[in-house]
């Protein structure tokens, strides 16, 4: 079930992208899965908040995670990238030099949590931007 700031934030966030000219599909109620058409919930590697297209492709996959831990955007960066691989292995389109955006609640500052996530931010940043693969750049925001 999808918590009221998740909704409020993932709403904020297609406006504003809707109204920068962006094509925008947001999941909830509906799944967006990454890998596959139709699956359930137990059986998919990876799915979207929000994709953004752009030049008939895809060009940003928007995450929002509201009680995010360091287990969290970890696994979200590897499905992504799993999810690419086995696109491409299938022969569905790849993602190509997209962004992944992470949009996180922000913990309480100076908490291990807090500490944590900043700990792997730049590491994380490193694995994707410094290597050849489908997600070019990494963007770890905090949301009010």
């Amino acid at each position: 079930m999808e918590s009221e700031w998740h909704k409020e934030t993932r709403e904020r966030i297609v406006r504003t992208l809707e109204s920068q000219g962006h094509r925008v599909i947001a999941s909830h109620p509906r799944q967006l899965n990454l890998f596959r058409e139709e699956v359930k919930i137990e059986n998919c590697l990876s799915d979207a908040d929000i994709v953004v297209f752009g030049n008939g492709r895809i060009e940003k996959i928007i995450e929002i995670e509201s009680e995010p831990n360091p287990k969290k955007i970890i696994g979200i960066v590897i499905a992504t990238h799993l999810c690419n691989w086995l696109r491409a292995e299938g022969n569905n389109y790849a993602f190509k030099n997209i962004i992944l955006e992470i949009r996180y609640r922000e913990p309480v500052p100076k908490s291990k949590k807090a500490l944590k996530l900043n700990v792997i931010e730049e590491p994380l940043r490193e694995i994707i931007e410094n290597r050849e693969g489908s997600v070019s750049y990494f963007k770890f925001e905090k949301e009010a």
